[in-house]
């Protein structure tokens, strides 16, 4: 790999930790919250520049069941484009994102990347904590990692994702941790870069 390093971060509050204290270590773009937003702007950053490294960093909410902490920092390795469907009665149904099966609604990374942080996987979804969703498994959500993955993918540019938990899925926001989450975050992103450079 070779290349300047971007790390995109969904809102300005997520990413003001890491850009007042590490701003020399890399690029940072803000790529708005939402799968659709942050794609285009990830196309955007990956055209323009042509990154040697680009990492997706925020914070996500953490099923309580998950054995997961507030605070803690996780590698996303697979994204699910959980909230993909209709709903018929009262179940929801998935529908395939690329019009022909279900199956191409999961997002792998395969870059190889520092093994800092603990791996899992990820639901996004238009609207956090929604029960309209698939079963997926997995421990966590956020609302941008399937359009930064596709487009990822599609253009074949190495990356990762980096999620700091701020809540348990379905709580009330009184007890989120958002400042807690994005300044531990700041130095997370920090280390992880560190660790890509040494590999460009």
């Amino acid at each position: 790999m070779e290349g300047k390093i971007i790390v995109m971060y969904p809102t300005r509050s997520e990413a003001e930790p890491f850009m007042l204290r590490h701003a020399a270590v890399a690029d940072v773009w803000l790529c708005g919250i939402g799968a659709v937003a942050c794609a285009a702007r990830t196309a955007e950053a990956v055209l323009l520049h042509r990154p040697g490294f680009i990492l997706l960093a925020g914070i996500a909410g953490a099923r309580a069941e998950s054995g997961l902490s507030k605070g803690e920092t996780v590698a996303v390795v697979r994204e699910h484009a959980a909230d993909v469907g209709a709903c018929r009665g009262e179940a929801f149904v998935s529908l395939p994102v690329d019009g022909s099966d279900v199956r191409g609604n999961v997002y792998e990374n395969r870059t190889p990347v520092p093994s800092l942080f603990r791996s899992v996987e990820s639901d996004t979804v238009s609207v956090a904590g929604t029960s309209l969703r698939a079963a997926t498994g997995a421990s966590v959500e956020n609302m941008e990692g399937t359009g930064f993955f596709a487009v990822c993918g599609a253009l074949g540019v190495p990356f990762a994702e980096l999620r700091c938990i701020s809540n348990y899925i379905g709580e009330e926001r009184c007890a989120w941790r958002i400042e807690e989450a994005a300044e531990r975050l700041a130095e997370d992103v920090r280390r992880f870069v560190d660790a890509v450079r040494a590999q460009l």
